[in-house]
């Protein structure tokens, strides 16, 4: 378990050991892309994801998943090449295609692989705790590069690009080493659409599974999605671009501590993670009104809390769905978090650009207190006597 853990954990920081990460939206900036460009690239890397998600799920059953995460991560590797030799607008839309292909094939595979070698070993009842610490190592790895990229960050963005090239391949070569997923062998009794209509199916049909399916979906647009903008806040709030990556490693340390903390809030009742979330949207609405330098202290809260949203329904999620069918039906939430991160982009940037992003960021508060008052008031209905 020891010698698992630890190649797990090193195929975690490897895959977020990435320098320009913390700057590569202010490197979109740099370049002259405007509000509207900027979401259209993102909106390319959803789109990969959202068109991949299930079908890379349904391949990973089926498929050695070490394997395809080693892959992914060189999918990535070709898209920072081709930014590295033209930094301009196609080429950093290229990039993200490249980098949504790595994304598709690494959600739902990497967790499938962790849950089911736990259960393996008899140790499925902690994977939430075990699921917290990868996203905890992730988070140290996302604020060493953030250090870095800050360190570096005036030699410019080619460096930054080099670093990350070599760190992903420690990825590459820590995702080989891992064990390969038994369960995922089963899956060979079905045809791919076989197997992908009972993966699906089990999605729609089970409400406990549907449920967290969806939430986990608005978590990920208004949670990671929305954090892709935040280098573009600093910017507009006077930060250097050193500050910026530093920005960006105390908010990676503020996750890193949520997903260690997750496991202990895991058996809270549903409504008390809805008003959480709810208070998160409030978070969000005030750092926008503030539109200042220590308002993005709030920001940082802001993704701690979505951070640990995320780790609890994803370990309900995998306690609730069979494992020869697990990656699918990961890739299943991963395809519905695609669905609202695309709809996030495409409203955020022309609204930006309509009026400024102050005022899309204030909307996307004021969006997530919506969402979290309508899921109580559903909770508080339910509970109710008949």
């Amino acid at each position: 378990m020891t010698s698992f853990l630890a190649r797990l954990y090193a195929f975690k920081f490897f895959d977020s050991f990435i320098l320009i990460v913390p700057l590569y939206a202010v490197m979109f900036v740099d370049a002259g892309l405007t509000p509207v460009q900027i979401s259209v690239a993102l909106i390319a890397w959803s789109a990969t994801a959202f068109t991949l998600q299930i079908p890379s799920g349904v391949i990973a059953d089926r498929w050695s998943r070490r394997h395809i995460l080693a892959l992914a991560q060189l999918a990535r590797a070709a898209g920072f090449v081709v930014w590295l030799l033209y930094p301009h607008f196609w080429s950093f839309l290229a990039g993200l295609v490249l980098w949504g292909i790595k994304s598709a094939f690494t959600s739902g595979t990497f967790e499938a692989l962790l849950y089911d070698e736990l259960k393996a070993q008899g140790s499925a009842y902690d994977y939430t705790r075990i699921y917290g610490r990868a996203r905890a190592v992730q988070a140290a790895g996302v604020v060493l590069a953030a250090l870095g990229a800050a360190a570096v960050a005036r030699h410019g963005y080619s460096l930054e690009l080099a670093a990350s090239l070599g760190s992903i391949s420690f990825a590459v070569a820590a995702a080989l080493s891992l064990p390969p997923a038994d369960k995922a062998r089963m899956a060979s009794e079905h045809d791919y659409l076989t197997h992908l209509r009972l993966g699906l199916s089990l999605s729609l049909r089970e409400p406990a599974v549907l449920s967290i399916l969806l939430f986990s979906a608005i978590v990920l647009a208004l949670g990671g999605a929305l954090e892709e903008f935040w280098p573009i806040f600093g910017i507009k709030v006077g930060l250097q671009r050193p500050l910026i990556a530093v920005f960006v490693g105390v908010q990676s340390a503020t996750e890193m501590l949520a997903s260690l903390l997750a496991h202990r809030v895991s058996r809270l009742a549903t409504r008390r993670i809805y008003g959480l979330f709810t208070l998160g949207g409030a978070m969000l609405a005030v750092a926008a009104g503030l539109f200042s330098p220590p308002a993005m202290i709030l920001l940082a809260l802001y993704s701690g809390l979505l951070k640990m949203i995320d780790v609890v329904f994803e370990g309900r999620l995998q306690q609730a769905i069979p494992s020869d069918r697990r990656a699918t039906i990961g890739s299943v939430k991963g395809f519905a978090g695609e669905i609202g991160v695309t709809g996030l982009y495409l409203v955020f940037g022309p609204l930006a650009q309509a009026t400024s992003y102050r005022t899309a960021f204030m909307a996307c508060g004021a969006a997530g207190i919506a969402i979290g008052l309508t899921y109580l008031a559903r909770a508080r209905g339910r509970g109710r006597p008949g």
